[in-house]
């Protein structure tokens, strides 16, 4: 099957046409559609839920792929990024200097 690359870029364009406009809907909606109460207050957790659903799997990954637990698995340089996002997370409550952290720590380790 031969595609013509035209037809492949209207598709894309046409997806990102469609994605864009779903997405800004939201923030060009009248207010009475806005979420409000309990629906408002999940939406805020959202983006947090998505990146520790990404996450969590990495991290747990060399449990899953060890044949007998060993002090290797608690010296993973995954492992101790994210215990160090935790804590710095935790103590100063700044997302954006956790993330940072934990980058560092994953770089270093």
């Amino acid at each position: 099957m031969k595609t013509d690359p035209a037809g492949i870029w209207l598709a894309i364009g046409m997806l990102a046409g469609i994605i864009l406009l779903l997405r800004s809907l939201y923030l060009y909606a009248p207010r009475r559609w806005h979420p409000r109460g309990l629906a408002a207050r999940a939406l805020r957790y959202s983006p947090m839920a998505a990146l520790v659903a990404v996450v969590v799997p990495e991290v747990a990954a060399p449990w899953r792929e060890a044949v007998a637990p060993s002090w290797g698995l608690l010296l993973d340089a995954r492992l101790l990024s994210a215990l160090a996002l935790l804590v710095v997370a935790r103590l100063s409550g700044n997302l954006l200097a956790a993330l940072g952290v934990g980058a560092l720590v994953l770089l270093l380790a």
